[in-house]
């Protein structure tokens, strides 16, 4: 019987050279085998990524974790190391559904358990948190972890008696471990007992005298409970035990600012910046810190050095150009933010900040673009809606702007700035019911914002509440005394109280605060007027803008009170100055075409509307303004053209409807065209005579001569002295056969002005009547 032949030849048997080759190939065909084993292939993304996640490199981690689950979707571990990943990122429910998975794939890892009701007790889910901690205690009753877990959960339930005793059972389990007493502290603070609180803290500090952990909490503690120097110390103790880290230098910074120690404060921030010179969240600290309080001009100058020393973090430069743009540095925002543009062409950040800049710049339409192209690969980038939205308000497109705000607080509850715009775009429509909701929004945005206390004060007092107002108001001047908002808004409460004298003396503290107030100047002048002291009003008011000969706002007001005593002329002098301060005032470019057109200066008032459209090219009321100019200049054709812009814009726009149609049944237009516009002029407008008289009249061209005639009795009862509207009225009764009544209407039409057209064309319907 021969021997089986041999599956590989024997290497022995062959010569020196052959023989190595069939080793290495050996070899090579061992390893293929390997990579190809996908338990191997596995095992190796976790560990790569585990590495990862230990350089802190976690978007990395993601990947190789990702890989691993490409190959086997039921590996709980990778589930789990994801998770975890995906917490580091922020991205919680991603990690929930992670950890969810991993639970499912092993319910008796007590690890990932505890990760995920973790995540439920962060989440607002403490009864599945709870239920979590008993199958985990089930499994193991000496789990101490479990037992803290409970602890928390039933704390979060409102069962403190009960987390308390489960709190207590855990540091029992393992007394050795610092944690199990900070919880049990902050368990016993919560029910006031401050005494065993202080001694639970300190004895998780003595079971780990080297974490900053422990000091922290003892000196958030101490803080809460009105001890400011053990609060520093234990601050101080948090940066001894871990100098790198940089919270415990923020809070002693902020400690130090709450007690107006700002020295000091800045101190902190400053040896930040210098010691941890390369951790970004550590340098930014005291340009963060003059941005909280509001000192942009320090703030400007702080990132400007930070954005020299470290030109590659893009975060810091982003900051620096938002500072520019604050400071009215539009150019030189532009340039750094094109900077960051030619490194990250489709940066979201970067192009919200362009989009901001070209609203700066007036290029509304390229701005919208810009955000638009922004919130394309980011739409969830909140203050980018917001820029949005703010784009669309300077296109006069209001309801989108609205549209993008509110997407902005849905997105970030706490952005205090689409909140306020909100609030103003409220305030405007005198919806004091949605400004008043607004209003409580921003408060929990921003718990000391003085707009939300304002805007909760006119919402009050236009729903009649006056008590609440000025409750408000007075909190505004608590937070803060040395601004004038309050004084000028609790003066103007005042005016309307008619106690007069107070209010002067609300609008002089005021102006003790900032001589430069338009708004304060302003008050005074309210007050003037309110007590019927038109002269006086003006009289100050030019001491006034002889004096701030720069401020557009008290120019504007000036032309709106001389408008209001019908002083055309130095109205239009100081309108015109106030355009010329500030271009892009729209309100006094709107207020100086009226008074032009009112002076019947009709060119110079069209070229100011059209100077406003440029601003505002979406607002139809100012296509509206401009058509009717047309027609005190006769110009029918441009009258025609503006209306029918107004209306492209704003399709249901009343008075454009109206004009249209009245301008159609007067010169050869379409009447059925005209009759439905006239129709919906009369329902936006219902008690306009006008209105009344142009859907008669457009009626009586129909032939529908009985509809007419009611129309156009309401508008001859509203204006008797209307030739035309007496002319319509007698001229359908002639066709209704009541001749007596059509010659009494028409006999009265020529009579208001015998030298007219409208006078020849009723003499010329007496004549029929009489032929008839």
């Amino acid at each position: 019987m021969k021997a089986p032949r041999a599956i590989f030849p024997c290497l022995a048997c062959q010569p020196g050279p052959l023989r190595t080759l069939i080793l290495l190939l050996f070899l090579a065909a061992a390893v293929c085998g390997c990579r190809k084993d996908p338990a191997v292939q596995k095992r190796k993304f976790l560990e790569q990524g585990n590495a990862s996640f230990a350089q802190a490199k976690y978007p990395e981690a993601l990947i190789f974790y990702g890989r691993a689950l490409q190959l086997d979707a039921k590996s709980a571990e990778a589930h789990y190391r994801m998770a975890l990943t995906e917490m580091k990122l922020g991205n919680w429910s991603s990690a929930y559904r992670e950890l969810s998975r991993a639970a499912e794939l092993e319910p008796e890892n007590s690890a990932v358990q505890q990760e995920l009701a973790q995540l439920e007790l962060a989440g607002g889910k403490p009864q599945q948190a709870k239920d979590r901690a008993l199958l985990m205690l089930h499994q193991n009753p000496e789990n101490a972890d479990a037992k803290m877990l409970l602890s928390n959960a039933d704390a979060a339930l409102g069962h403190l008696t009960e987390a308390l005793a489960e709190a207590k059972e855990a540091t029992a389990m393992a007394p050795e471990r610092s944690v199990l007493f900070l919880n049990l502290g902050h368990i016993q603070a919560r029910m006031n007992d401050v005494r065993a609180a202080e001694e639970s803290f300190k004895k998780a500090q003595s079971l780990d005298p080297h974490s900053a952990a422990p000091h922290m909490t003892l000196a958030k503690f101490y803080e809460q409970n009105q001890r400011p120097a053990d609060s520093e110390r234990e601050f101080q103790a948090a940066i001894e035990a871990a100098p790198k880290d940089v919270s415990a230098r923020a809070a002693l910074a902020a400690l130090y600012f709450s007690q107006g120690q700002i020295s000091e404060a800045e101190q902190v921030l400053i040896a930040a910046k210098q010691q941890l010179a390369s951790d970004p969240t550590a340098y930014r600290l005291l340009g963060d810190s003059y941005i909280g309080r509001g000192q942009y001009g320090k703030a400007l100058s702080e990132f400007a050095l930070l954005t020299a020393a470290h030109p590659d973090d893009l975060a810091a430069r982003k900051t620096y150009i938002q500072l520019l743009i604050l400071n009215n540095r539009v150019d030189e925002a532009s340039s750094q933010n094109q900077e960051v543009l030619r490194k990250s062409p489709q940066d979201p950040e970067a192009l919200v900040l362009e989009g901001e800049i070209e609203l700066h710049q007036n290029h509304t339409e390229q701005a919208i673009n810009t955000l638009q192209q922004a919130l394309k690969g980011a739409p969830d980038n909140a203050f980018g809606h917001y820029q949005l939205g703010v784009a669309f308000r300077q296109q006069g497109n209001f309801q989108q702007a609205e549209s993008e705000w509110r997407q902005a607080v849905r997105l970030r509850p706490s952005l205090a700035e689409a909140w306020i715009a909100l609030g103003t775009s409220a305030t405007q429509h005198a919806d004091w019911h949605a400004l008043e909701e607004i209003s409580d929004q921003l408060r929990k945005a921003s718990p000391h914002s003085i707009d939300a206390y304002l805007f909760h004060a006119r919402a009050r007092f236009n729903l009649g509440d006056t008590a609440g107002a000025e409750a408000d108001l007075n909190h505004v001047i608590e937070l803060a005394p040395e601004r004038p908002t309050g004084y000028i808004e609790l003066g103007l409460l005042r005016t309307s109280q008619k106690r007069f004298t107070e209010a002067e003396a609300l609008f002089h503290k005021a102006l003790a605060w900032d001589p430069g107030s338009a708004d304060a100047m302003k008050g005074l002048a309210t007050v003037y007027l309110a007590e019927n002291k038109p002269a006086d009003a003006v009289h100050f008011l030019q001491e006034q803008t002889d004096h701030n000969r720069n401020s557009s706002p008290l120019f504007l007001y000036q032309g709106q009170v001389l408008l209001q005593t019908k002083q055309y002329d130095a109205a239009e002098v100081a309108l015109a100055h106030a355009v010329e301060l500030d271009h892009s005032n729209l309100v006094a470019l709107v207020l100086l075409a009226q008074t032009r057109a009112a002076l019947k200066k009709f060119d110079e008032a069209i070229a100011d509307y059209r100077s406003a459209i440029a601003l505002s090219p979406h607002n139809a009321s100012l296509f509206v303004a401009l058509g009717v100019l047309y027609e005190k200049k006769q110009d029918w054709q441009q009258a025609s053209d503006n209306y029918r812009k107004a209306l492209a814009l704003k399709p249901d726009e009343p008075l454009a409807a109206n004009n249209l149609a009245y301008l159609l049944l007067e010169h050869s237009g379409d009447v059925n065209v005209a009759l439905s516009l006239a129709q919906t002029g009369r329902k936006g407008l219902p008690n306009l005579p006008n209105s009344a008289d142009t859907l008669g009249w457009a009626y009586y061209r129909t032939g529908a001569y009985s509809a007419a005639a009611p129309l156009l009795e309401t508008a001859v009862k509203a204006v008797p002295d209307n030739q035309s509207y007496r002319y319509h009225l007698g001229v359908t009764y002639e066709k209704l056969k009541d001749s007596s009544r059509a010659k009494s209407e028409l006999e009265k039409a020529i009579s208001l002005d015998p030298k007219s057209a409208v006078a020849d064309q009723a003499r010329q319907a007496i004549s029929e009547l009489a032929a008839s």
